[in-house]
């Protein structure tokens, strides 16, 4: 049944549906999304303060995404993408951004910015920059100088990303660690940022590679991301080293993948190079 966040959320005009991993043909190859009428509505209170809403319209092999954004959400967004525009250039920044309908479209439209004239590390190196600006310099030195790594740091920082940066990647749970038990997970229902960029070099680059830098050069700490390309879902594992090989260089790019130039049947080619460590 739909709750009163849901009746008065806001549709993201970008990509809104998840496309599911298929056998597909020569003609019809990656990824395949249908379109189909939604049958119930799900929604879910997510974020700062738990302010904002996610609404997830079901029906068929489709789940469409409705958010309405917190005023602290829309603040934290607002910050993120004067970080990547610092990196962008103002005048591209403001070009990449025209059209936006939301601050989270803007924090797209800037990530795909990011990529034009860099390389693949240039701009992972430049995400992780912006994550990391948004937590004091002191702060971190003290983290890492103070606290060593413990399972009830991993559970902290769980708890931290539930909590503080759902923002960027939607609602999501703390879960048991597969290894041990331990509460250190977190898994994302379907992750905002993957869905609406709809690339795996998009998701990889500017998400998990990053992401997985910032906890260990804020923090100290290990962090493990899998997004799952067949539904969207992510789990982001504390306390575990990232993954040596990456499934995303061996997986199609998505069929709505409006980067350009992808064969269906190949890895996306702005994916670059595999990290070599962290």
């Amino acid at each position: 049944m739909a709750s009163t966040c849901a009746r008065t959320a806001i549709a993201s005009p970008s990509v809104t549906s998840y496309a599911h991993r298929r056998p597909h043909s020569r003609a019809s190859r990656g990824h395949h999304v249908t379109s189909v009428k939604a049958t119930s509505d799900d929604s879910t209170r997510f974020g700062i303060l738990n302010g904002s809403c996610a609404t997830y319209a079901r029906g068929g092999d489709t789940t469409t995404t409705v958010y309405k954004d917190g005023v602290l959400d829309a603040a934290a967004i607002t910050l993120f993408n004067a970080k990547l525009a610092s990196v962008v250039g103002k005048d591209a920044a403001k070009s990449a951004t025209r059209g936006a309908k939301t601050p989270f479209d803007a924090l797209v439209s800037l990530a795909d910015a990011l990529s034009v004239g860099r390389t693949v590390d240039e701009q992972r190196d430049a995400v992780t920059r912006a994550l990391l600006s948004l937590i004091p310099s002191p702060v971190r030195f003290a983290f890492k100088k103070l606290i060593k790594p413990a399972n009830w740091v991993d559970e902290m920082n769980a708890t931290v990303t539930r909590e503080a940066f759902a923002w960027l990647v939607g609602p999501c749970e703390i879960v048991p660690r597969e290894s041990d038990g331990v509460m250190a997970s977190v898994k994302l229902q379907k992750c905002r940022y993957l869905e609406q960029c709809g690339c795996t070099a998009s998701c990889t680059n500017f998400c998990k590679i990053p992401t997985q830098r910032f906890f260990k050069e804020a923090f100290g700490v290990d962090a493990r991301l899998d997004p799952n390309h067949e539904d969207g879902s992510c789990m982001m594992t504390f306390g575990v080293a990232p993954a040596v090989n990456d499934p995303a260089f061996d997986a199609p790019c998505y069929a709505t993948c409006a980067k350009g130039k992808c064969d269906g049947g190949a890895p996306c080619h702005r994916l670059g190079e595999p990290p070599k460590g962290l």
